[in-house]
């Protein structure tokens, strides 16, 4: 039967649940370094197991338990049929929430945002795991080195929704979610393109480091402000009143 882990039995759960890779395994940490480096990644997608598993000059049951643990950590997911990816998953209640964007208003978006998400940021550094503060430190390094606007878009939004999914509260990534449908909208998309330029994105991307930073200090009234200030950056940069 050789190493052919695609025979192996799905159970459900991720491949770590089965059988995880420890936090020293050398092909974890070689499969992270490379994942984050950009090595195996390509618009977004994970190369083949088998790809990686040569690239690496290790056994394919290797490199799958390391993705299936970093799955479990949240730094890739995985669509049956379509590959790994490190960006964020799409968000399976979205279409619960279709329609929202042409009844609310950029100023309306904001509100909410400010009341929400620095609360999760209180609550990630009370709750995140080391490996949610490495991942998070990973994205906000991604974001400032975003050469294009696109690829700024794709790691400011996977970070705020790690810092969603940090929190541990089904309720309120639920209400993140529906904060995400509306701003994938193109018109919502378009209006941010239109007020970022490279130098703007330096200094948001600055911003996501300083809430990184309280998060991983376990400081949450500090991640609190930091989230909050870097939301009333987008805001004015939108040209819409700071909110509270």
């Amino acid at each position: 039967m050789g190493d052919n882990v695609d025979d192996i039995p799905d159970d459900g759960r991720p491949a770590a649940a089965r059988n995880p890779a420890p936090d020293d395994d050398p092909v974890l940490g070689r499969v992270r370094d490379a994942l984050a480096d950009g090595s195996f990644v390509a618009s977004g997608r994970v190369m083949p197991e088998r790809d990686i598993a040569e690239a690496l000059g290790v056994g394919r049951r290797a490199v799958r338990r390391a993705l299936g643990t970093l799955e479990a950590q949240g730094l890739i997911w995985r669509r049956q049929g379509q590959g790994t990816f490190v960006s964020a998953p799409p968000a399976p209640k979205a279409r619960r929430f279709a329609g929202i964007a042409a009844l609310t208003s950029p100023a309306e978006i904001m509100e909410v945002r400010l009341e929400i998400e620095p609360v999760l940021a209180r609550h990630a550094a009370l709750r995140a795991a080391p490996v949610d503060v490495e991942g998070l430190r990973r994205l906000a390094e991604r974001s400032r080195d975003a050469e294009t606007d696109a690829d700024y878009e794709r790691w400011d939004q996977v970070f705020h929704r790690r810092i969603a999914e940090a929190m541990r509260n089904g309720l309120f990534l639920a209400v993140f979610e529906a904060i995400e449908a509306v701003r994938e909208d193109p018109v919502w998309r378009r209006l941010r393109e239109s007020t970022r330029s490279p130098e703007r994105r330096a200094a948001l991307a600055a911003e996501h480091l300083a809430v990184v930073d309280a998060i991983a200090a376990r400081r949450p009234e500090a991640a609190e402000r930091a989230m909050r200030e870097h939301l009333a950056s987008i805001a004015a940069s939108l040209g819409l009143p700071p909110g509270g």
